[in-house]
């Protein structure tokens, strides 16, 4: 038996693949196993898969392949910088630590994480020979011509040559700097979206524009020939020695700056983003047609990131001269993997190869699997409500009809596939029928871009009755772009015609609205018995009951997450989405059944989010909405709604006497607002921005399902609004009503039904007793005259077992600031360079007034010492969980698994130190610090344990009242 290990490392993609004799048993990327959207580690997580599915150890493998050569990939380096010096030494400084800690030492890397007896059966390729192994040796042809593009490898960034039985031969080259997968990747950049991942949302923009602007990029950007080579004019160009991926001079060729990311897409870009496309797909098509003139073969291999390029692909199947075309699944570096695995197998230890019918990839499920048990036992330790069948003809039915009826379903069944694209494995499932399902899907599930558009799943044998194909033709691995029939499609309007922009997403376009681009194009997956089990069987059951062969498969995952891979990937997924169905195995679980969901209609009934939790501030009794006004129970008094946000501000005792500043801070705050949202924020770019935020990401994770939230102080409710994005209910109070407004406005467009903001005094809050999972309090009480009162009064709603994170500033740690703030009295504001954040906003007026106001110029602000808060926790009968910074005598990383975690009190040394630390380290906000304490529970409660929900008690009576609701028959089980 020989053993072969493949892995692709520390670039992009981490990937491992396995053979035993010649055969692919396994191969998965570490992303899915780490959750690291495009984890470029050592892929010891892939690896340790790969092995334990073979049943082996390291010790049984007999060669391990690496898919580049890293010392020749630092030659290329070296000499690109030496080339450009002095010019791009900021850039040498960044990728230098990374080769030197890691990256040279890749030998070394695989011995440390394998063991020593791999030290002498390490192979390393080169990188395009790694892909075109990958393209050729799966693919069901005895030969075929091979195309291989990315962005670069060693010094290759494209190769072309041909496959024959065993052998592979790679014949011609272009080379670093003049790459198509680079040309492709400046612009993703320039439009605003992120290399080396965004380059997909480039091309589904492509067709919301004009090719305006070829002519300009082939007169001036590259010199193309006849053959597809080209050479890049790289003054226009910046990746060689910078940060960036284009010049100024690029710039003024299309005559604006760079799009920043999620501003507002204007014409300009879409018809840019058209241009760049329509170039590719002419490079594309002189590659392919110079390599069949050249090698006389009737097949094509592609691999490489830019063969993940599905329109291009699908226009070089039609137009091209290859009668076929197989297109390796896991086209970019994850593939490599797998390639230099067979090419040990095949081209080093000379194995003869045999040629499956229609490939020896399997479908591309090749990664993890979980039994029906390994299911059942996760499900049963979240607390979940489920349906058990034992009848998959009737789940497959079930499911088909939820579809039908305008689900969402989550569908998690088999092995995982390997390769970017969800392959109905891990699969997100909706009708094409439905106009509204891409909209629902971007916004409410996947939270992306509009623009995006769906791919449909289609049987095979039916997918010429719908799309422009051959009959019969395969296409699993949804890597082709085609357009639908025109039988099937909708006749627009000379109005509709004429539309432009991002307006045309609004328009119907065939029968089949949800899968269908701007251009009438689709990017089509052929479903076959053969290689798609259950997930054959649900489609046909979906046409069986419709008549349409065809419905939405997008990836399992939210937009900036790798796709699901386990099933706590596929519950965490579907309860932090609006996926009505998730179907795991046998299992059917419904969003509305579980006791983990928070079940709020879309609108402005402030009672069904409120209703539970407020009360009257002036008599503490029970309120109710009459008209426009909350009406005290007691009293009478009425309170107004602005903007459907209730004013239920309330004079506390103190108020207006002595040293209260309460009236003080609201007029500062009416006068200079906190900075708004972005003037074209999305929900995905506040998703993302608060994820950047290590605070806002890590009280995400911690949060659980079905939490009641209160953030006092909210101001313009970014952190509220992002919090309820999740399965939550959360509430946003503050003093400042034009604050709210903003707040309220974002909600309401963004349709957040989870989420309501008020108008609240602290001293005198509108909400019962102990009625949050966790209270939130940044940044509010040193801006009052009694710190300490404040803190009593918000600690009451704290229910047992939940937390409360406050924020103040620290006495030590404010130290630079107040420094920073006598230099702007004395000077009347200059030097404004001395604080970082400024700098950062110079470019932003409005936030940098709003920054330089609220920290140097605010009428009141206190200042505490960690020793000084945890003792008002002690006070208030609150354990203490934990400091952010840690105050303890080993600090720890924080994440969100350990945010509700205890940690160690500190004593009076470690608590100085730790804020001694803050003169030099202190946040952005300069000395600000975090302490989180938790309510005791009472005996016989349920709390929110170690960041898990785990309220079997108070749902136990609505579950078993639900039971009556399922089927009991023989074929299934409902498990509560």
């Amino acid at each position: 038996m020989a053993v072969i290990l493949g892995i692709s490392a520390f670039y992009h993609d981490s990937a491992a693949a396995l053979l035993v004799d010649g055969k692919i048993v396994a191969a998965a990327q570490q992303e899915r196993f780490s959750r690291k959207k495009h984890d470029a580690g050592f892929p010891d997580q892939a690896v340790d898969f790969c092995l334990k599915t073979a049943g082996l150890t390291a010790d049984d493998l007999d060669y391990v392949g690496f898919y580049d050569k890293p010392l020749a990939k630092f030659e290329r380096l070296l000499e690109t910088y030496l080339a450009y010096a002095p010019v791009g030494f900021k850039s040498f400084l960044k990728a230098m630590p990374q080769w030197l800690q890691g990256k040279l030492y890749t030998r070394r890397e695989i011995r440390k994480n394998l063991g020593k007896t791999t030290g002498n059966r390490i192979v390393f390729t080169d990188h395009h020979e790694s892909h075109a192994a990958s393209a050729f040796y799966p693919s069901p042809f005895e030969e075929a011509a091979i195309l291989t593009l990315d962005g670069v490898g060693e010094w290759a960034t494209a190769a072309a040559g041909y496959g024959r039985g065993r052998e592979i031969c790679l014949t011609r080259e272009l080379q670093f700097p003049h790459s198509l997968g680079l040309l492709y990747s400046a612009f993703t950049y320039y439009c605003g979206f992120t290399v080396n991942s965004g380059e997909y949302k480039l091309m589904g923009l492509a067709p919301y524009g004009e090719p305006k602007y070829v002519e300009l990029i082939l007169d001036n950007l590259l010199d193309l020939k006849e053959d597809g080579s080209f050479r890049m004019d790289m003054s226009y160009f910046n990746y060689c020695q910078g940060l960036t991926m284009t010049s100024g001079k690029f710039d003024r060729l299309f005559g604006v700056p760079p799009r920043k990311a999620d501003s507002e897409m204007s014409q300009l870009y879409m018809d840019i983003a058209a241009s760049i496309q329509k170039v590719t797909e002419e490079i594309v098509l002189r590659m392919a047609r110079h390599l069949y003139a050249e090698t006389g073969m009737k097949n094509l291999c592609m691999a490489g990131g830019v063969a993940l390029n599905c329109v291009a692909n699908g226009r070089l199947l039609r137009e091209g001269p290859f009668e076929d075309i197989w297109i390796q699944p896991a086209a970019g570096d994850a593939g490599g993997a797998l390639g230099v695995a067979q090419f040990i197998w095949h081209q080093l230890l000379k194995n003869e190869r045999t040629v499956a019918s229609s490939d020896s990839q399997s479908g591309s499920l090749l990664g993890q699997e979980f039994s029906a048990e390994e299911i059942q036992e996760y499900l049963n330790t979240v607390n979940t409500d489920y349906r058990r069948y034992e009848d998959t003809d009737e789940l497959c039915g079930d499911v088909a009809d939820a579809i039908a009826d305008g689900k969402v379903v989550g569908w998690f069944q088999g092995r995982a596939e390997y390769g970017p694209r969800a392959l109905g494995s891990r699969s997100i499932l909706g009708d094409s029928r439905n106009p509204a399902m891409q909209s629902v899907m971007n916004m409410k599930v996947k939270y992306r871009e509009g623009f995006r558009p769906f791919a449909p799943a289609v049987l095979r044998e039916k997918a010429d009755k719908c799309f422009n194909v051959r009959e019969n033709e395969d296409s699993p691995y949804m890597l082709m772009v085609t357009s639908i029939r025109d039988d099937k499609r909708s006749e627009l309007s000379a109005e509709e015609q004429e539309t432009k922009g991002l307006d045309k997403l609004h328009i119907s376009r065939s029968e089949f609205p949800a899968i269908t681009h701007v251009d009438f194009s689709a990017r089509i997956q052929t479903v076959d018995v053969e290689r798609h089990g259950l997930y054959r069987r649900v489609l046909e059951k979906f046409d069986e009951k419709t008549g349409c062969p065809t419905f939405v498969n997008t990836s399992f995952n939210l937009g900036w997450e790798p796709i699901v891979n386990s099933p706590a990937d596929a519950y965490k997924t579907f309860m932090a989405s609006d996926i009505d169905l998730l179907c795991m195995g046998p299992f059917l679980l419904d969003k509305t059944r579980q006791p983990a969901h928070v079940s709020v209609q879309a609108g402005n009934d402030l009672e069904v989010v409120l209703g539970d939790h407020w009360q009257s501030p002036c008599c503490h009794a029970s309120m109710h909405v009459k008209d426009d006004r909350v009406v005290c129970a007691a009293c009478l008094h009425e309170f107004n709604i602005h903007n459907n946000i209730p004013q239920l501000f309330w004079q506390h005792e103190d108020y207006g006497v002595g040293k209260d500043v309460t009236e003080v801070v609201k007029a500062f705050y009416e006068e200079t607002p906190f900075p708004n949202y972005d003037e074209h924020d999305s929900l995905r770019s506040l998703i993302d921005k608060s994820r950047r935020g290590f605070y806002a990401s890590i009280l995400n994770d911690a949060i659980p399902y079905n939490s009641t939230v209160l953030e006092v102080g909210c101001g313009t409710g970014q952190l509220s609004n992002f919090l309820g994005i999740g399965n939550r209910r959360v509430i946003g109070a503050d003093l400042c009503l034009n604050s709210l407004e903003l707040a309220e406005n974002f909600r309401r467009k963004h349709e957040l039904s989870r989420v309501r903001f008020v108008q609240m005094n602290l001293f005198e809050p509108c909400f019962k007793p102990e009625q949050f999972d966790v209270v939130l309090c940044n940044g509010v009480l040193h801006h009052t005259n009694d710190p300490y009162g404040g803190f009593e009064s918000i600690a009451k709603l704290v229910k047992p077992g939940g937390y409360i994170i406050i924020g103040l500033y620290n006495r030590f740690g404010r130290l630079a600031t107040d420094l920073r703030r006598t230099i702007y009295k004395v000077t009347g504001g200059r030097g404004r360079w001395l604080d970082s954040c400024l700098r950062a906003m110079a470019s932003d007026s409005d936030k940098h007034r709003a920054w330089y106001n609220d920290q140097y110029c605010h009428p009141h602000e206190s200042k505490h010492t960690a020793g000084e808060v945890q003792q008002w926790f002690s006070e208030n009968n609150l354990e203490f969980i934990r400091g952010i910074p840690d105050v303890g005598p080993n600090p720890q990383a924080l994440n969100g698994e350990k945010l509700f975690q205890p940690a160690l009190h500190g004593n009076g040394l470690t608590r100085a130190v730790s804020q001694f630390k803050q003169v030099f380290t202190g946040s952005r906000e300069g000395g600000f610090f975090l302490t989180i304490g938790k309510k005791p529970v009472a005996a016989g409660s349920c709390c929110l344990k170690d960041g898990i929900e785990e309220r079997v008690a108070r749902f136990a009576q609505a579950v078993r009242n639900r039971k009556a609701t399922f089927s009991n028959s023989d074929t299934s089980e409902v498990h509560r």
